[in-house]
Order: structure tokens, then sequence, then C-alpha cells
């Protein structure tokens, strides 16, 4: 059998399992864990878009969350938006927010422009504290609406809420797919690879940069609206900055600049905060430890040391 029609049978047993595990399982709970794995796959897709692909580390896609997040809950609470046309407005913004802070940050390199989403996401999270009439400041938001219904589909149980979420999750598949197997993709790829050589054979790799921190922060966008239609609480640590600092380890665990590691990575280590609850608010160290042992012994990830195997 080849490669080809080996992964397609994969995908497809895969799917099959993945539409009817929440019909096998009689816990809430479990179905909770899979839904937040789903959130933070899209998350790490996002973080994948710029950092895997383009070659650019951002620190900001916690505050690109929380941008998201709270514009979702804003839109929804206090204009009345559904959820329909509160999520694609809430992702645009995201990327609106993405696009202004891309185009002076992307202008440095290396440490710096980690160094500058770092500082914008304090800068967010802080204006999301001080806005307190819009965004309840400190005390967060509650009671943010669950979605509507769709065409006589209710949103109201677990089991359809986890299937709406999938449906995002693939939507944002294909999204990244498509993009990764385009030219644009291969733009992306190539200032990673050699930004003065792409810039050689007529890419502008400014132009490039900032569009993909831009359709990377629409996407953060997505995973942030998402959680707060699910939840229905936010406050600023939602929006902080380790929330993207989770996103890069699972992401880094699953295997940057793949579309599977996105996946990978928040379905192995995504729930540790579940499982440590009760030892305290140990889940960044853990994280830390986590990420500092992928970078010594496993930097391609498991599904990139899975391809080595594969290969050989």
């Amino acid at each position: 059998m080849d490669a080809r029609k080996l992964k397609g049978i994969i995908i497809l047993v895969g799917g099959i399992c993945i539409i009817v595990l929440p019909f096998f399982l009689d816990n809430d709970f479990y179905i909770h864990i899979l839904i937040s794995v789903m959130i933070w796959s899209i998350l790490c897709l996002s973080l994948n878009i710029i950092f895997g692909y383009a070659g650019q580390l951002s620190l900001a896609h916690g505050a690109l969350f929380g941008v998201g997040a709270y514009t979702h809950a804003i839109l929804t609470m206090k204009a009345y938006w559904n959820f329909w046309l509160a999520l694609p407005s809430a992702a645009l913004f995201a990327g609106l927010i993405g696009f202004l802070i891309g185009i002076p940050s992307l202008k440095a390199r290396g440490p710096y422009f980690v160094i500058i989403t770092l500082g914008f996401n304090i800068i967010i999270t802080e204006i999301i504290e001080n806005l307190e009439e819009l965004t309840g400041g400190v005390v967060g938001l509650y009671g943010i609406p669950r979605p509507s219904s769709f065409f006589a589909i209710s949103f109201e149980t677990k089991i359809a809420q986890y299937f709406l979420i999938l449906t995002f999750l693939v939507l944002s598949l294909l999204f990244v797919h498509r993009i990764m197997n385009s030219i644009l993709g291969k733009s992306f790829v190539a200032i990673r690879e050699n930004e003065e050589l792409a810039g050689s054979v007529g890419i502008n790799p400014m132009n490039r940069k900032i569009l993909a921190f831009t359709l990377s922060s629409i996407l953060a966008g997505v995973a942030g609206g998402l959680f707060a239609s699910y939840v229905g609480v936010l406050v600023p640590h939602d929006s902080g900055l380790h929330v993207g600092f989770d996103a890069l380890v699972y992401l880094s665990l699953g295997g940057v600049g793949t579309l599977p590691g996105a996946i990978i990575g928040p379905l192995i280590i995504s729930n540790i905060p579940e499982i440590l609850r009760e030892y305290g608010n140990v889940t960044s160290f853990v994280n830390g430890g986590i990420l500092l042992l992928i970078i010594i012994f496993m930097p391609q990830g498991i599904f990139g040391k899975f391809k080595e195997y594969w290969v050989h």
C-alpha cells in the first residue's frame, strides 16, 4: 500500500472516530476536554502560520486571542448581535489589530520581534483591564450568550457545541492547508528559510510577513470568539501572555510547521491544568519544563519525529 492510500485511510478512520466519540462518552467533562483541545488547536494553527511557516515567533497571540474573545463577547452582550455575525466580526477585528501590530514590529528581526510582540501583549491586556465600562475590567464579563440556533439546530447541549467547534476546526485546517499549498504559502516558507534569497527572486518579505501575521491574527480571533461563546465568562487573564506561551508549547510538542502538530500537542497536554488543579498554579512551570525538554531532545516535535521514522 502506498503512502497516499494509507494517509487517506488514516484520515477516514480518524474522522469517523472523532464524529462518533462524543456519543460514547457518558460524562460531559470529557466532552469539555475535547472541546478545549479543539479551541487550542485552532489557536495553534494560527500561531503556525506566522511561526511555523513564515518563521516569525510571536508572543502576541494571547492578546489576539483575547481581542477576538472580548470583541465577540461585547458584540453579543452589549450590541445584541447574534453569534453568526459577531464571530466573523471579532475575527476580522483581531486581524486588524494584528495588521497594526505587524507593521512596526515586523521591521525588527530575531529576538527584537519577539520582545516587541511580548510588549504588545502586555499593553493589550492592560487596556482590557482598564476599559471597565466595555470589558468589565478586572472583574470581567459574565453571561456571554451561547450560539443562536442555525436552521433550527440548537447549540445548548455539550454534544451540539462539540460539533459546532469541530466544524470550525475542520474549516481552520482547510484554510491553513489551502494557504500553505498555494504560491502565497510557498513564499512564507521561502522567507522562513532565507529572507534575503526570497527578496532576490521578487518576493516582498515585509508585505508577506505582514500578511502572514494578519491571517494568523484572524484565526486567533476565531479561537478567542469560540472560547468566549463556549465558556460564557471572560477575565483579563484569558488574554495574558501565558495563553500564547501555552500555544507555543503545544505546537512545539506536536510539530512546528505541520498541520497534525497543531492538533497533537493540545491533545496530549492541554488538559494538564485540569490534572494538576489540586496542586495549585503549576501549569506554567510544567509547560516550561516540557518546552525545554522538547527543544533539547525532540526539536522537530512528535509529528516531525514520526515523519522521520516514516521516511526511514
